[in-house]
């Protein structure tokens, strides 16, 4: 099993690889924004596991709520985001197709190509 610490940069570093990405802290944990302060991702790094909450498309909430390790995030469910308790492989490879999804919803559309077809 892979360390929350080790988890979290893996995320981090897919996370500000996309075009015109950066990290805020307004709550007190790692923001990932893009353009003008459009937030795509959020993450908390707990004892054992990264929480990584991200938005997606109705279809690809369905699929994620499948997995045991997703929720409907605390305070924006509602408005399409979830919540993921990534502590292995698995969820670490789920969490990567999910940000690159978050990313292409929040980013102006000149940016999508960047997460297109990966």
């Amino acid at each position: 099993m892979s360390e929350p610490a080790d988890l979290a940069e893996q995320l981090r570093e897919l996370a500000l690889s996309f075009p015109e990405t950066y990290e805020d802290e307004p709550w007190g944990h790692p923001v990932f924004k893009v353009a003008e302060n459009k937030m795509f991702a959020s993450m908390s790094v707990g004892e054992d596991c990264v929480l990584l909450t991200v938005k997606l498309t109705a279809e690809e909430r369905e699929v994620a709520h499948l997995f045991p390790f997703v929720s409907t995030a605390r305070y924006v469910g509602r408005y399409g985001w979830v919540t993921a308790e990534i502590a292995d492989e698995e969820a670490l490879d789920c969490a990567f197709e999910w940000l690159r999804e978050s990313y292409w919803l929040k980013c102006p559309p000149q940016l999508r190509a960047a997460v297109e077809g990966e």
